[in-house]
């Protein structure tokens, strides 16, 4: 075994979507699947978004006299926020067309469609099945 094997094979992950009901490929209109790209977690531009956060939380406790407390509803809303800025790229319909990539569009669309949060997580958690065959 070689442990260059075992390096990740790309830094993006491609998500199908499906749906949540019947687990069919979701189309578009043109017929095209579905598909939302998000970097994976080794990725620099995921871990930028990491730091990012991480830095904003530690900066907000240096300047508080009071120990700082996380709500459920805080995790929740870190755990989107860093979703949408690990979202890449999509081929999908929202309102019957393309929307334009954004972080607050990503937020909407993972809030509204709350399905899709998941499987894109999922997608996330499994990548390690980055290795060479």
């Amino acid at each position: 075994m070689d442990l260059m094997n075992l390096k990740p094979t790309s830094d993006i992950i491609e998500v199908t979507l499906t749906h949540p009901n019947t687990g069919d490929v979701v189309k578009n209109d043109d017929k095209t699947p579905m598909t939302i790209t998000v970097y994976a977690s080794h990725s620099k531009e995921h871990k930028a978004a990491v730091h990012m956060q991480t830095n904003k939380r530690l900066k907000a406790m240096q300047g508080s006299k009071k120990s700082q407390t996380f709500t459920s509803e805080e995790i929740e809303e870190s755990s989107m926020e860093l979703l949408a800025r690990v979202t890449s790229c999509w081929n999908i319909t929202y309102g019957g067309a393309m929307p334009e990539l954004n972080v607050k569009k990503a937020r909407e669309i993972y809030t509204e469609v709350f399905w899709i949060k998941s499987q894109v997580e999922e997608a996330l958690a499994e990548s390690l099945d980055f290795t060479k065959a």
